[in-house]
Parts: structure tokens; sequence; C-alpha cells
């Protein structure tokens, strides 16, 4: 099919919606293939940012490869059409309109919405191939995912929330471009992508979904199966109308789309929002009321899903399905956080649960959580994981694995500490241990133990050739590091500190400090002696009631109780001047009175406390400076001993639950030899080992091409299994309680444990590189769902058959329980209509 690219409003328009262009053009000199876009920031928010470059040209042959396949992004197709070609425009029309219009066909605009401790949502969306792109929910993504996604989808429009972290819009903008030059001038062609800062409520979820419910896919080749549900009044207005049938209702529109992308993914949904919100403004302000062609333009025909290059695809159902990661929560909802950062939650009997305890760091535990949730598809990266574990659980290697160990759990992250550092934190936030979990404690033993940690690496036998050893090595600095923690030891007093509950410098760093701590020392005999003073000089029936006593920041009082009787002091002073007392203030029981000798006693000594508390703040701020100077190397080491405790917990969890090193391999096979279910044999007295004999679809990609859901071309099918002779279907049959599910749970776990790069439990693995696991094993049944148990099946399998490509691993048990068994003949007709 074909069109002609519908007419925008006419080029005559005196108002352009480009700042400091005619007709929403850049100069001619400046580019003629940029694309053109629109402003939207009249009447925003203040954050709100509007920033204009050239991107990168793209001819129309180039301009025809999907976005970021090149790159390496791998697409799941969800469903498909024809891609519509424009029609090129009559040779009267003007030569820049003509380029305008295929400007504005290369537009590929990007949302991205991050939260949670690193979570990252993100959709984009090809106006040339009018394919909207879905990204499923990346926990503890951070920077490392924006700027992947950002490199490979190659966006012309970012769209970011307001409410993501500043560092996410500095790494959008790394120089503040957006705030222009001094004269307040902004340059529109500084960056290569517009980017703007929308507010939070276009990426709200609920908005979202709405909008995605509302939006109507078409597809000539998609099916046509009407989604009825009870009140469903539309669809009998639709009778008749095969062409709208399969759109008769707002829940049966949801109903489609949750076999397509998972709405659970919150994030990601409310960036779908924020597209749509963007493509219709771009509508409203490009197009005149009533214009048919608008519907044409910037149309969605496709919805797909995307992954993460050399990134294993795990949905929310395998998480659960496979217990990789579960948390638990207090049972009652008094003791449960408000947020889900401070939820207060614990990992239960899970995957992850049994290695995250042997991660000793706080980075390293992070790091670990990452394997877990983002398994590689990259040989060499899972390769390099296994080496750690196997030359670190070589006997001969004992000793430095013990040493390391123990070493760990005395190092913090030291990007937290420089933090706390900056603000002025020196004691840390658990007051119970007081300076012991501070700053300085803790950069003092941070110097120390890694010291250790360098030594016990290099007399590890066999990790000559070790990247992680290689890393170490790189950016530790022994020298440093120990002057780094010799001048700690020799500004920091940590048993005066522990005792003062503050930091105290060593004698011996400043002579001024020295003598007003020496005087301080002896003002105790001073006030004995300032006591015998004052009361002679009073009544002696009230000399043996009087103290003298100092108080920081008031100075030098004189105290004397309250008569019970009177209700007021015993003694306040003579008649003359250098007799009278002043009254300062009083308690329950006694009065604090300056007279002549108590200011003559503050005006020679002064708050000496004070001042001793304000010296030692200049000198530990002095020492704040000296240390933020080895800041890159704090933060490098730091870094380098949390990738080598997530190693090291992997290789102790290898050890502790009998773990086997599997050969990873691109053969499209799995064969595994007496597996074991991991979490299972924890549980029961015995286990059986069980094998596994799988092999994939001839038709698999290259290497290079692992994960992308495209078919191979003939010349790029791989010959890695077209001679290796097996079956690609596992069907199980047997009595309730023989092991059925827990088989099919424990080949998934093995194949993802490798991935991971961790040994798996099984005698002999071998284990080919599997892009996704898809399960439908668990149904997640809730009120606040309008599908029955059926439906939540039959959307779980309808997303399997999506989104699965030859190196895909699909686990399906009990697909269908609890209903009728003559209701097969449906699924058999659904089966024969779909391509799988």
């Amino acid at each position: 099919m074909s069109f002609k690219v519908p007419s925008k409003r006419p080029r005559s328009t005196s108002t352009s919606p480009f700042h400091g262009f005619s007709n929403g053009r850049a100069p001619s000199d400046a580019s003629t293939s940029s694309p053109t876009h629109r402003s939207d920031f009249e009447g925003q928010s203040s954050r709100q940012v509007k920033r204009i470059s050239l991107p990168p040209t793209r001819s129309r042959e180039s301009s025809m490869v999907p976005a970021g396949r090149a790159a390496g992004i791998n697409h799941t197709r969800v469903s498909s059409i024809s891609i519509a070609e424009p029609q090129i425009l009559p040779e009267n029309e003007s030569v820049i309109a003509e380029r305008e219009e295929d400007d504005a066909l290369n537009e590929i605009i990007m949302a991205l919405d991050t939260r949670d401790r690193g979570t990252v949502g993100c959709c984009y969306y090809v106006a040339r191939e009018e394919k909207l792109f879905f990204l499923e929910d990346v926990k503890l993504g951070g920077l490392e995912v924006v700027e992947s996604l950002k490199t490979h989808v190659q966006p012309t429009v970012i769209l970011l929330s307001s409410r993501v972290d500043e560092s996410v819009d500095a790494h959008l903008d790394p120089r503040g471009r957006a705030r222009g030059s001094i004269n307040g001038d902004v340059d529109q062609f500084r960056l290569p992508y517009v980017l703007e800062v929308r507010p939070s409520s276009e990426f709200n979820y609920e908005a979202a979904k709405r909008k995605l419910i509302d939006l109507r896919i078409r597809s000539d080749a998609g099916s046509q199966t009407a989604f009825i549900t009870p009140g469903d009044s539309e669809f009998y207005d639709d009778v008749g109308d095969s062409h709208n049938a399969s759109f008769t209702s707002r829940q049966g529109r949801l109903l489609r789309l949750l076999g397509q992308i998972d709405f659970d993914s919150r994030l990601s949904v409310g960036c779908t929002g924020a597209v749509l919100t963007y493509l219709q403004r771009r509508k409203a302000a490009e197009y005149l009321p009533g214009d048919v062609n608008a519907e044409l333009a910037l149309r969605i025909s496709t919805v797909e899903v995307f992954s993460l290059k050399d990134m294993m695809l795990l949905g929310a159902d395998t998480l659960a399905s496979l217990q990789i990661i579960q948390s638990e929560h207090h049972p009652n909802s008094h003791n449960q956080g408000p947020t889900g950062t401070s939820s207060g939650a614990k990992e239960g009997l899970s995957v992850y649960g049994l290695f995250h305890h042997l991660a000793r760091t706080p980075q390293g535990k992070t790091l670990l959580r990452q394997y877990f949730l983002r398994p590689s598809l990259d040989v060499s990266i899972i390769n390099e994981r296994l080496n750690v574990a196997k030359v670190f659980l070589k006997p001969d290697n004992t000793t430095p694995l013990d040493n390391i160990v123990k070493s760990l759990k005395q190092i913090k992250n030291m990007r937290t500490v420089l933090i706390h550092l900056r603000k002025g934190i020196s004691n840390g936030l658990n007051k119970g241990n007081g300076i012991k979990s501070g700053v300085w404690s803790s950069l003092q033993k941070f110097a120390y133990h890694t010291i250790g940690i360098r030594n016990a690496v290099k007399d590890a036998i066999g990790a000559e050739k070790l990247l992680v050893r290689a890393k170490l090595f790189d950016v530790f600095d022994s020298r440093r590091i120990s002057n780094l923690g010799a001048i700690i030891n020799a500004t920091v007093d940590f048993q005066a500190s522990s005792e003062m509950h503050r930091t105290v410098v060593n004698p011996g760093i400043d002579e001024q400090l020295d003598e007003m701590k020496r005087t301080y020392d002896g003002i105790e005999d001073l006030l004995n002696r300032t006591s015998r003073q004052v009361a002679a000089a009073i009544p002696s029936r009230y000399s043996l009631d009087l103290n003298v006593i100092f108080f920081p920041q008031i100075g030098f009082l004189i105290s004397m109780p309250i008569d019970p009787v009177t209700g007021q002091s015993n003694y306040e002073g003579g008649e003359t001047d250098e007799e009278s007392w002043e009254q300062i203030f009083s308690t329950a029981s006694r009065v604090y009175y300056k007279d002549w000798h108590m200011r003559e006693l503050d005006d020679t000594l002064g708050d000496v406390y004070v001042s001793i508390c304000d010296k030692e703040i200049e000198i530990i701020h002095e020492l704040a400076q000296n240390v933020l100077q080895y800041e890159d190397l704090l933060c490098d080491t730091s870094d380098v001993c949390g990738e080598l405790d997530s190693l090291l917990a992997l290789a102790q969890g290898a050890r502790t639950y009998n773990l086997t090193r599997p050969r990873m391999t691109h053969k499209n096979i799995i064969r595994i030899s007496g597996g074991r279910h991991l979490l299972q044999e924890r549980t029961v007295p015995s286990y059986v080992p069980n094998d596994t004999w799988l092999v994939g679809g001839s038709r698999t990609n290259s290497s290079d091409e692992i994960g992308s859901s495209s078919p191979a071309k003939p010349s790029q099918q791989a010959s890695n299994t077209e001679n290796i002779e097996g079956p690609s279907m596992l069907i199980l049959t047997g009595p309730n309680y023989s092991g059925k599910s827990v088989y099919l749970k424990q080949v998934a776990l093995i194949v993802y444990m490798a991935h991971v790069g961790c040994f798996v439990p099984a005698e002999k693995a071998t284990i080919g590189i599997t892009d996704k696991i898809l399960t439908r094993v668990a149904t997640r049944e809730t009120v606040s769902k309008i599908q029955s148990a059926f439906m939540i099946d039959l959307q779980q399998i309808a997303s399997a058959i999506r989104i699965a490509t030859p190196r895909s691993l699909v686990v399906i048990d009990e697909f269908g329980k609890g209903t009728e068994s003559n209701g097969s003949c449906v699924l058999q007709l659904i089966g024969s209509s779909s391509r799988i």
C-alpha cells in the first residue's frame, strides 16, 4: 500500500513553531537534511528545556534500516504490517517541502524515565516504519543503560521526565548546553538530538494505559478475533463491519494489549504515554483542525518489544515462576516501609537468595543483583566470570580466597562514603556505633584492607590471566593508598573520638589546639580555686552550698541551691557592685549567677571548649579536602573490589552448593547430564538427577545476531546445528507429585544460571546461547484484573509465541488447567491460524 505524504499547514503561516527560523526551517547553510522539530515549551514549567541540533544525515536507503538494529538492539515482533512508502512529491512542489517531509519521516522519538535506585524505562517511535518499540523496565540500570539506549536507538528527539535524577539530564547534556551562553543565547544546533524535559504528568502510568487502550493498531496480517466481555454494548453496533470487529470495546483492546506488552513495566508504560502525547501535540501543531490527512501522519501500525544487546530477556512472570528473585515483606503492614526502596523486604527462598549473603560489600551486592537481573549473552563475559570461580576454587587458593573475603567484610562503598564526606557527615548515620561506622574509620579500613586484597590476589595461583586481576592492579596505587591511610591515622584520634562522639584531632597536629586542650584539661583545678575564692567572700553559712561550674557556650557560673520554703536562692549576692550577682537561669533545684569573677574568667579564657571544637573542625575540613583529591582512585578501587566481591560470591556459591562449570557454545543446543533443581534439593532429603537433550531450530542467526527477532537470510543461517539431530520439544506426562514441574523449572534454571556466569547444579552441562526464557508456569490471579485464570494463561502463551525466536527457551506447565477439555478445539483453531 502507498499514500501521499499529507500536506501540512500552509507555508505562508506567519507563526513559526521554531525559535529564530521562518516557516519552521533552519538556514539553508546550516543543513538541508535535519529533521523538523517543533517547540512545545510555551507555558511549561521553568525546568522544561528546548534543545535543537542537527542529527546525522540519513539517506533514504539507510533510513529504511530498523532503528537500532545495526547497533545491536534486539527487536521482538508483536504484529506486522507492510510499511507504507511515501510517494515522491510532484516536481512542481517545492524542493524544500520535499526535504521537510522526508526529514519528518526520519524522526525517532524516544522517552526515558528512571526511578527506584536506577530502574530505567524506555519507549521510542520510528516515524518511517510507523513502529512503537517497548522496553521492559530494566532494574539497577542507571546511566549505563541510558547511554546504551542513546547509542543504539540514535534518537532525534529525547523526552525526559522532570522527576528523573539530575545526573541523567547532565549525562544527556554533559556541558549544560541548554543554559546557553552568558548573555542568555541558546544555540539550537549543539546536540545531535532535541532534548525536552517534560512534566511528570505526561509519564503518568494510568494516563498512559488509557492512551494505549485508545490506540487502534490495525494490521492487515493481524488476527480479526474479537474479545467480547459482558456489557460491551459497542459490539452490536459493529456487527457486519469485519474491519472494526477486533476493536469492539476498551476491555477487548486491553486484553489484546496484555498479550503483547508487559503492563507491569510501569516506567516503560509511562514512557509510551509520553511518546503518544508528543505525537498528538505534533499533529495538533502541524495540521489544521478537521484535516483528514492528520490521521495518516505519525500513526502507529505496529508495536514491538525490544531488548538490549547481549542481555537475556526475562519477564516478570519468568522471575516469579522460577523463583529467581523473591522478596518477602513483613506480614504487618505497619512494619513495612513507605516505598519500594525502603520497604524493609528481605530476600526469601530464591536463587538470588542463595548467593546474595555471600557478597560482603554493598557495591558487590548491588553488582551481583545486576548479574541475576540481566544475564549476559556475551560468551566472553560469561567465560570470564566462570574463569574467576575456577581459579579461586582450586585447593591451593583456599587461603587467598579466605583472606580476600575477610578483608572485603571491612570495605564499604567509597562513593557513598565520599558523598557523606562532602556533606560534612563524619560519624555516619549509625548512632550506635558512632565513629566506628563513620567516614574516617571507613577510609582507614579501606586503605588497610585493599592492600591486603591486592596481596592476596597476587598470591592466587593461576589468576594472572583474569581480567578482574588486571583491573585491580591497573587502578590500585599502593603508595597513594598507604599515604592516605597514614594521613588519616596521624590526624584522627579514633579512641578519643569514640569516647566524645565527635571527630577529635591527635596531639601534635596544631600547637594552638594543643595549648587550648591543656587549658581545658586544667579547668577543673581552676574551678576549685575560684570556688574557694568566691566562698570566702560570702557569709560562711552559705559557702558550703556554693559551686562554680563551667558550661560550654555559656561560660563560668556560680551555682546556689533554692530554699524549698521561700522558693528563692539562699544568697543572691551583696549590695555593692563588686559583690552583686546577676541571675542567668534557674532549674528546679538551683540558680545560676555571674559575678565579676565569672566575667573575668570569661574574658580571660573565653569559651575554650567551643574554640577547641572550631579549631578541630578547621583541621578536619582541610583533611577532607586532601582526601577528596584521591576521589578517582578511591572510587575506581572500590568499584573493582565490588566486582571482585560479586565474582567471588558466585565462586563461594559453587563450592557451597556443589555446582559444576557449564560449557557455553554458540550451537543452539542444551545438553544436561545429572541436572538438579537448586532450590528443590535444599527442601527434600534426597533428589534424583535428570538428563536433558534439546536442539533448537536450524534457522539460527550468526553469533553477532543472537537475540534478534528478525529473520535470517539464507546466507546468514548458521550451520552450527544443521548436522545435530535431537528433539526441539519435550512433552512430559506422569502422575501428580512425580516431579514434572520441578523438571521443567530445573532445565530453565540451569540455562539461566549459565548465562549469569555461575556454575550450575549438574554433573555436566553444555548450554547454547539463549536469548529469552519464556514461561507459562504460574498464574498470577488477582481481583484487580479483568481476566480469568484461563485468559491470563492465554495471554502468557500469546506473548511467548509472538516474541520467541529459534534461540528462545519456552517452558509451559499445565496450560489451561481448570478448563474443560472440550475447549481444546478452540486452541487448535487459534494455533492453526497463527504463525508459530
